[in-house]
């Protein structure tokens, strides 16, 4: 620090001079404040109404929590048996299907044809008439 001339040499004095005319403030004692708490505070008592109040909430919260908990369980289970349902839905929306196709190839007109010439019949498309519901 030297070496940017920032520093400056002070001499140094045993005893700092105090100047005549500046008083010195002095200090007023202040009463002590206990803090809440410290053992000598006061507690207010609880009533008797509040001692009720709280073990009333108290349960309710507890019921309520009880209800929160069985409504999950019923919804779960409910969710499962939707699922098993529609899984249910499903395989018989399949077997629909695969008989509904099934149909529609013993109806094929190649089929009739084959089935009439086996039993020696003709068909006779004059006479043939389709019907749908």
């Amino acid at each position: 620090m030297a070496q940017n001339n920032l520093a400056e040499a002070v001499p140094l004095t045993q005893e700092p001079q105090q100047r005549p005319n500046i008083e010195q403030p002095q200090r007023q004692a202040q009463p002590e404040v206990q803090p809440q708490g410290s053992p000598n505070s006061q507690k207010l008592p609880v009533s008797k109404f509040e001692k009720c109040l709280m073990t009333v909430c108290g349960l309710v919260l507890a019921v309520l929590m009880v209800c929160v908990v069985s409504t999950k369980i019923s919804l779960s289970n409910t969710q499962h048996e939707l699922q098993s349902i529609n899984s249910a839905v499903t395989t018989y929306t399949n077997r629909n299907t695969n008989k509904q196709q099934q149909i529609n190839e013993l109806q094929s007109r190649s089929r009739l044809d084959k089935i009439a010439k086996k039993q020696g019949l003709s068909l006779q498309n004059d006479r043939i008439r389709n019907v749908n519901k």
